[in-house]
This record gives C-alpha cells, sequence and structure tokens, in this order.
C-alpha cells in the first residue's frame, strides 16, 4: 500500500487528539447579560484620579432611570467585567458617566453519543442555531443533531494507515507531542488504531473532537502547538464555520480591523489623532442661552450632535438666502432634555458668536417621554426645508427609535437678520427597521436589554440620479442576525490566519467577551425613498453597506460624501461598545478615551465599500474624555473648490460638564482631513469654532496647538492621557 505521508501525518494528529479528548463531553452555556445596579458613577478625580467609566450601552436606560440622549442614546449597560473600571462620555443622554455591572453565569449541560453506524466515514455535528430569550443565549453549538445520519466534513482527511511513524509527527510548524496533559491526567496521543468492534462506539464518541485540515492548517501557520491547547480550546476551535458565507455581500468591518483602529490610537500617529485644540480659547457658545423646548423658559443649554443643512447632490453646505444653516441636539445640562434646534449664521461667516438660534424644531411643549435625535436635512426643489431625524419613544423606560421627517418652512427676514420657522407640514416616521436586514424595536425587547443596543437613527440624505436615499445607524435583521453562531464565523475575523485564531481564542476564553460578540450587530443600512420631495416614504430597503457581526453593537452618526466619482462613507464609534476589553481598556488606561472615526470607500453608493487606511481609522481620540478640549460626533463636509479636502466639524466637552463646572458641552474647531483615494490623513489647520463653511479667511492659527500640553487646563486629571510622554 502506498502511504501519502502528509495525509497520514494529519489523520494520526487528528486521531491522537481525538483519542485523548473523548471522555470531554460537555458544554458551557454562558447566561447573557440581565444588567442590574446603578446608572451613574460618581468621578473622583481629587482622590485617585481614576475617573470611573461606563461600559454601559448608550441607547437604552434599565428599570426606572430617565431616558435621554448623548451621542446615540439613553444608556442600556454594554457588558462588563464586575471588577473593571471603565468609563464613555455621556452619550446622547444627560446622565453622567453611568455604570452597569454583569453577571455572566457558566453551566455545564451533557451531551450524548450520537448513534453509531457502521460506516468507514465519521459524523460530524451539525450545529443548531443560537437562540435567546431575555435572560439566557447559548453560546455554544449542540452537538447532538447528527440523527443517526453520518455527514462527512469536506474539509477533514480520513485515510487508513499501516504504519506508526517512528518519530515526532508534525504538520508544517504544529508539533504532535507523545502526550498532552489534560486536566492533569497523561493521554497517549499516538495509540494503535483498533479495528475491534467493541470500540466502534467509542470511536464514533471521539469524531466530534477531531481537527478539520483547515483547523490544522490555520494552527501550524499560527505556529500553535497542539500541546498548549486545552480540551476546551479544541472544542471551540472544532465549531469554527471556516466557509462560513457572507450573506447579503454587506462590508464586513472585521475583528482585525476594530483591532487596528485601536492600535493606531494607541500609537497616537498624527495621521490620525484629533488635533490638540488651544484650551484656553475654548467657548460656550453664546447663542446656547436660549428658550428651552420642555421649560419654555430662557435657559443655558449645551450642545452636541450638529449637522448642517446640505445640498443632497454635492453634500456642500447649503447657501440658503444668505445663510448658513444648523440643526442640532441641545439640552440642559445633567437634565433629561434631549430635543434639536434651529440655528443659523450667515454666509461665509466664521464668527462664533454671531450664530443664532431660531428655536426648537417642535416648539415648546416637550417633555422627556418624546425626544428628538440627530439626523440630516437639505433643500427641496420649492425652497423648503426637509428634515430627516430620529423620533424616540421612552415611554417603556427604553429608546424607541424611528427614522422620521417633517417639512419646514422658513421665514427669512434679512432686514432683522432673523430666521423662524413659518410651518410644519407632512410629519411622520419613515422606517422602523423590516425585520430582515435591520432589528426591529419589537425584535430587539425580545432579547436582553441589557446587552444588547438598539439603534434606528441618524439618517443621512443623500440624492444620487434624481433619487434620494437615506443612510443610517441600524443593527441587523433575521437576515444575518446576532448570535453565538458569529463567533464562529471565521469571516468576521480578519487579518492574518494567526491574528484571527488568536483573536477567536481569546473570545472564547473571556465570558465577557464572548457576550460582547454575540450580541454585536451594528450595521449602516441604506433605504431609497419615492421621490415626493415634501412627503416622502420608503421606495425599497436595500441591504447594508456595513455591518460589524461578532466587532461592535454601535456605528454612529452615518455621513456620506461623494468626492472624485467616489462614496466616502464616515461613522463614529467607541471601542467599548466592541467585544475587545483589553484593547478599549488599553486606550482608556493610556488616552482616557476610546472614541474613533470610522471610513470606507466605494464606486457605488449602495455597495462595495473598503475601509479607509486599511482598517478605517479615520480618527481617533487624542485627550481624556474629561478635559475641556474632548472631541466627538465627527461630520465631515466638502471643501468648495478642493478635490482631496474635507472639513470636520465636532462638539467639545461631554456632556453634564464633564470637564468641570461652567464647561458646558459646545462646538469645536473645525479642521481638515486629506483624502486621497483610500487613504486619509489630518492636516494641522484649524477654525474658529463652530465654522462649516470653509475658506482661507476661516484658518485661525491659535486655535491650534503642539503638544498636548497646551491641550490641557489646570485641575483637569492627567493620569490617563499622553501628557508627559506624547510628543508633537
Amino acid at each position: 500500500m502506498i502511504i501519502n505521508k502528509k495525509r497520514s501525518i494529519i489523520t494520526l494528529m487528528s486521531t491522537a487528539v481525538l483519542l485523548s479528548l473523548y471522555t470531554a463531553n460537555t458544554s458551557q452555556t454562558v447566561h447573557a447579560d440581565t444588567v442590574k445596579g446603578a446608572d451613574v458613577v460618581q468621578t473622583n478625580n481629587q482622590n485617585n484620579k481614576e475617573t470611573q467609566k461606563t461600559v454601559a450601552d448608550s441607547k437604552t436606560t434599565t428599570n426606572n432611570v430617565a431616558t435621554q440622549k448623548q451621542n446615540g442614546g439613553v444608556k442600556i449597560p454594554t457588558p462588563t467585567t464586575t471588577d473593571k473600571e471603565s468609563k464613555t462620555e455621556t452619550d446622547k443622554t444627560a446622565t453622567v458617566n453611568p455604570k452597569a455591572t454583569v453577571n455572566t453565569d457558566k453551566a455545564a449541560t451533557n451531551t450524548t453519543a450520537t448513534e453509531a453506524t457502521n460506516t468507514t466515514k465519521e459524523i460530524v455535528p451539525t450545529k443548531e442555531d443560537s437562540k435567546t430569550d431575555n435572560t439566557t443565549q447559548d453560546l455554544n453549538n449542540n452537538t447532538n443533531q447528527a440523527n443517526n445520519t453520518a455527514q462527512t466534513n469536506k474539509n477533514e482527511v480520513q485515510v487508513d494507515i499501516d504504519v506508526q511513524p517512528a518519530n515526532e509527527p508534525t504538520v508544517g510548524n504544529v508539533v504532535l507531542p507523545d502526550t498532552v496533559h489534560s486536566n492533569g491526567d497523561k493521554v497517549n496521543l499516538v495509540p494503535s488504531i483498533s479495528t475491534s468492534s467493541d470500540t466502534q462506539t467509542d470511536k464514533k464518541e471521539e469524531s466530534k473532537f477531531k481537527l478539520s485540515s483547515s483547523a490544522l492548517e490555520v494552527l501550524a501557520d499560527a505556529e500553535i502547538s497542539l500541546s498548549s491547547l486545552t480540551k476546551d480550546q479544541i472544542e471551540q476551535i472544532n465549531k469554527i464555520d471556516f466557509k462560513g458565507s457572507n450573506l447579503d455581500n454587506s462590508t464586513k468591518w472585521t475583528y482585525a480591523e476594530y483591532a487596528g483602529v485601536a492600535n493606531k490610537m494607541l500609537k497616537q500617529n498624527k495621521k490620525y489623532r484629533v488635533p490638540y485644540f488651544n484650551a484656553k480659547l475654548m467657548k460656550n457658545m453664546p447663542a446656547l442661552r436660549t428658550r428651552d423646548a420642555q421649560t419654555g423658559k430662557v435657559e443655558t443649554l449645551e450642545i452636541w450632535d450638529a449637522w448642517p443643512v446640505q445640498d443632497a447632490k454635492t453634500m456642500k453646505v447649503a447657501n440658503y438666502k444668505g445663510y448658513q444653516l444648523m440643526i442640532a441636539m441641545m439640552g440642559i445640562p445633567k437634565q433629561n432634555d434631549a430635543h434639536i434646534y434651529l440655528l443659523y449664521n450667515k454666509y461665509n461667516d466664521n464668527n462664533f458668536s454671531h450664530w443664532k438660534t431660531a428655536g426648537a424644531i417642535f416648539g415648546y411643549k416637550a417633555t422627556p417621554k418624546h425626544q428628538e435625535w440627530s439626523g440630516s436635512a437639505t433643500v427641496n426643489k420649492n425652497g423648503t426645508i426637509q428634515l430627516f431625524y430620529t423620533d424616540v419613544d421612552t415611554t417603556e423606560n427604553t429608546n424607541h427609535q424611528k427614522i422620521s421627517t417633517v417639512n419646514l418652512k422658513l421665514n427669512v427676514n434679512k432686514k432683522k437678520n432673523k430666521i423662524t420657522i413659518a410651518k410644519r407640514s407632512n410629519r411622520h416616521v419613515i422606517f422602523e427597521g423590516d425585520g430582515a436586514y435591520y432589528q426591529t424595536y419589537d425584535q430587539w425587547k425580545s432579547t436582553n436589554k441589557g446587552a444588547d443596543n438598539v439603534a434606528m437613527r441618524d439618517a443621512h440624505v443623500i440624492e444620487v440620479k434624481g433619487r434620494r436615499y437615506l443612510v443610517f445607524e441600524a443593527s441587523t435583521g433575521d437576515h444575518n442576525y446576532q448570535s453565538a453562531d458569529q463567533i464562529y464565523n471565521w469571516q468576521n475575523y480578519g487579518g492574518t490566519n494567526k491574528e484571527a485564531i488568536n483573536n477567536f481564542l481569546k473570545i472564547t476564553s473571556n465570558a465577557d467577551m464572548t457576550s460582547r460578540a454575540t450580541w454585536a450587530n451594528a450595521a449602516i443600512g441604506i433605504i431609497e425613498l419615492t421621490k415626493n420631495e415634501n412627503n416622502p416614504k420608503v421606495a425599497k430597503v436595500m441591504a447594508p453597506l456595513v455591518t460589524s457581526l461578532m466587532v461592535s453593537d454601535e456605528i454612529e452618526r452615518a455621513n456620506v460624501v461623494p468626492l472624485n466619482g467616489k462614496y466616502y462613507l464616515f461613522a463614529t464609534t467607541r471601542l467599548n461598545r466592541g467585544t475587545g476589553d483589553d484593547l478599549w481598556q488599553e486606550a482608556d488606561k493610556k488616552i482616557g478615551d476610546n472614541v474613533a472615526m470610522l471610513g470606507w470607500v466605494s464606486d457605488h453608493l449602495d455597495y462595495g465599500y473598503k475601509p479607509l487606511n486599511g482598517d478605517g481609522t479615520v480618527l481617533v481620540a487624542s485627550v481624556p474624555f474629561n478635559w475641556r478640549t474632548s472631541t466627538y460626533s465627527y461630520y465631515a463636509v466638502p471643501v468648495k473648490g478642493s478635490k482631496n479636502e474635507l472639513l470636520v466639524n465636532a462638539y467639545m466637552t461631554n456632556r453634564g460638564m464633564a470637564a468641570g463646572e461652567g464647561k458646558i458641552s459646545t462646538l469645536s474647531p473645525s479642521f481638515i482631513i486629506k483624502v486621497n483615494g483610500d487613504k486619509t490623513s489630518v492636516v494641522q489647520k484649524a477654525t474658529n469654532q463652530g465654522d462649516w463653511v470653509y475658506d482661507k479667511k476661516s484658518v485661525n492659527k491659535k486655535m491650534l496647538v503642539k503638544t498636548i500640553k497646551g491641550a490641557h487646563l489646570k485641575g483637569e486629571p492627567t493620569d490617563r492621557s499622553f501628557l508627559k510622554t506624547q510628543k508633537a
């Protein structure tokens, strides 16, 4: 008989592993996170200078906590281990620095051996879809669905062996030692192979631990010795679907790309980090002293998510009868107050103090029960403004988010330099999810809200070839849903085999990361609108542009900019909304924040997006979240006359006076990023605060400082920052 040496070695290795492990026939069930406890964490900069941070899901409240919005939603805690502190700025809520504690339990469940069959091929257990309820999530596949039918794994190689090799067998760089240790017991890895009928049942049981050729190839490529793997790790590896398909051809933001953003954040390269702003020059926005939508009284408000009224075709800031218009989320600091307002300034006027507030979009009888969150706006052919926003119903102490629209007619009095809202019409909900491509509120409610983020918001309008589309933040629906199965989808990992298998082993060995990965399903969606500009509805629901299954549960503020025949898609995120505990915690430790702006580019609006700079990094946090110069909610607009520059606007200073009493959220100076194909870099140019229309007169060199020292104010904590080590 002619023996194929390579195939024999693979079989020897697989046989040895399964013989050493066949007695272990248990699987773990991890209970999904049910969050209980306080929603507020106090900062203690004076005592230990350790600012407590939250990994709470920024979009949902639990129990009776008042729901509020800042940067994306009311707090629903993101799962975290109980002995670690974390932070994030109060994400679109008025509650400061919430913290959630998650209990993750493990329970062993017994599995039964598949019924032996008299065949030369081995039984491969099938994968059972993971199902969830409000309290539990099974994170392992059921191995008991063989149903007496032998299934052949196409990746496995089965050959007859007549001779035992005399030397230690190897496959690539993976060494098969003579023995491995499992729970202290020494097990022979290269036993003789018996053909006795008495051992057939045991062999069927052992077969479930056999590693496929794909798994062996990955381990060899990663230079991981089988002797270094535990029984549980091998069981987990056996569940990997190496040939998993991408069901809807959406671009995946993979775990390797998520890690790439984190690594760029930690390195603080000037190409990607947010510029250092001159802390001493930053001011509260004068226009924020205005009438509040809830109280009806003149109050000092804070501002966060903001967007200009744009030309839907070019995305340039619209020149509306000589004015630039801005819509923004505003509210009283430290209160459950989140509504949208209209602001205006003369076109090309970059004086921060010249902005004025036209008033609350929907008047002055607002309540916390019904809020309005961020969106976009454009000018219709008849001169009216079509506003798209997020309608949020919090009556169930959750955030029921709906993409909505309203048509606004404005009165412009140039003599008095005053703009008012004359009429509101055709206000209605456009989209709440379809259940297939995009998760609905009812789907979300059926899962564990304490661990699962809900998102249907931030609609961005763009017009292509006479048709308008909305690009928005969402979560994937049943077509490609969140589940434990996503942990075993090899496509979700990306990177090299070595990176992927190490990340897989890291995630599956950490209960909190496993839970995060199970729930993560953030998506950037797209729908086509009907042609009625003043009263649009959904014409077509389309597959997501980007998904981040298993990687992140929040990618928000979607924004598309057409440039040089391509479409540049941007979004913002926090790494602590993702799976990589070690990565965002390291960012919090060294930088004091973990926020980022992501980006992709495509030749088509509705598909084919590739990550910018290799992993999607456009901007990364450069200062702690509780400094005056901290920024978030980045929004890019074209620069008039330029083919390779975009102006980025953001808000500065986190809500609830996180940087100190009196330092309310305001608009930051805008700055430039240069675009070159699929590469971007930060240009060290800045404008006055709140500038949307860029020209040569816009540049104010005093707004930037060369080192982080100038971005810091006396009294602000420095223990979690690059203040002492970062160079310009």
